[in-house]
């Protein structure tokens, strides 16, 4: 019973570092969803990434990384959220604003 060891090495994933960037903007994009569209700016630069890793995984004939997966899943709901969440901030702050300017506009007479 005399195995012969194993020298089978996976290649390295040229694309793991962009999918881990990915991974980690879409997460920081979704704690900042919600801080004037940061999140959504975030999002869109983790997208782009994780696309850049799934081409370089792919260059290499292996397939996407789940880092990759993963950062482009965190990046599309962050987009989404942030902007989401900058609409309602507009929306709330011009509704706030031609509420003060209608009020500030009569006249009292006293």
């Amino acid at each position: 019973m005399n195995q012969q060891p194993n020298n089978f090495q996976r290649p390295n994933d040229p694309g793991k570092g962009t999918g881990a960037a990915s991974l980690v903007l879409g997460i920081v994009g979704l704690c900042t969803g919600w801080l004037y569209g940061v999140g959504c700016v975030l999002g869109i630069i983790g997208v782009i990434l994780a696309v850049v890793s799934g081409n370089k995984s792919s260059a290499v004939g292996l397939n996407r990384n789940g880092l990759a997966i993963g950062g482009l899943v965190c990046s599309i709901i962050a987009i989404v959220s942030g902007a989401g969440c900058l609409i309602c901030t507009v929306c709330a702050g011009a509704a706030a604003t031609s509420t003060a300017s209608t009020f500030s506009s009569y006249a009292y007479n006293f």
